[in-house]
């Protein structure tokens, strides 16, 4: 794992990936845990998060979900990054949700983890975590 440690905004793709794998230690957010980056996320990725029908289907998903989320620090949506949002949709052609977390990423000045690379390289300002 490259990169120093640091202050990481974390995508819920990071997140979801963590839920699904059976082996935990295999997953970039436990590795990012494991090397004490300070994790937060956008209030977007904690509600993309809960809307898995695995997570509302089992309780012990839920705690789980709750447990991985305890020692990462949400942001809210502030207008600024609303409106910082609304500029990377337009002109990147981005869904608004990933346009929410790029834009408060870049507002935040974090990198930003996400296994949809491809979705968030082209945006002007935001710095990936390379893993």
């Amino acid at each position: 794992m490259t990169g120093k440690m640091g202050k990481i905004l974390i995508d819920t793709s990071i997140i979801i990936d963590h839920l699904r794998l059976k082996n935990k230690r295999q997953t970039i957010l436990y590795k990012l845990f494991q090397n004490k980056h300070n994790l937060f996320a956008s209030i977007l990725t904690h509600t993309e998060s809960y809307a898995g029908k695995s997570i509302w289907e089992k309780e012990s998903a839920r705690n789980h979900l709750k447990d991985v989320l305890a020692g990462i620090k949400i942001f809210p949506l502030e207008e600024i990054i609303s409106q910082k949002a609304g500029e990377i949709s337009a002109r990147y052609n981005l869904e608004i949700v990933d346009a929410i977390i790029a834009a408060t990423a870049i507002f935040h000045k974090l990198e930003l983890a996400t296994l949809n690379v491809k979705d968030f390289e082209k945006i002007a300002g935001l710095k990936l975590f390379k893993t």
